[in-house]
C-alpha cells in the first residue's frame, strides 16, 4: 500500500488480522511497517498470540473444513451455535 493509514485504518487492519489469524508478514505489507513494529503495536492493543496458539488456531481450521466437507457438520448447525 503506497497510501499513508491513519491510526484507526492501521488499528483495525491490525485487529481484524490477529483475529482472523492471519500472517504476521501479510498484517505488517498491509500497514506498511516491520514485523516488530507491528507486534509492539499489536501488543499495546492488547492482542498477542504464541506461535503455539496460531497453530492450534489453524489445526482447529483444518479439522472443521475437513468435517464439513465429510458432511459430518452442516454450516446450519454452525449457525445455530
Amino acid at each position: 500500500m503506497s497510501t499513508k493509514l491513519n491510526s484507526e485504518a492501521r488499528r483495525k487492519i491490525i485487529l481484524d488480522g490477529y483475529r482472523d489469524n492471519g500472517p504476521l508478514k501479510v498484517i505488517a505489507v498491509k500497514i506498511g511497517c516491520s514485523l516488530a513494529s507491528l507486534k509492539i503495536t499489536a501488543s499495546k492493543l492488547g492482542c498477542t498470540r504464541t506461535p503455539k496458539e496460531a497453530a492450534e488456531f489453524r489445526r482447529g481450521l483444518h479439522v472443521r473444513k475437513c468435517a464439513l466437507s465429510l458432511e459430518l457438520l452442516t454450516e446450519k448447525a454452525l449457525g445455530s451455535r
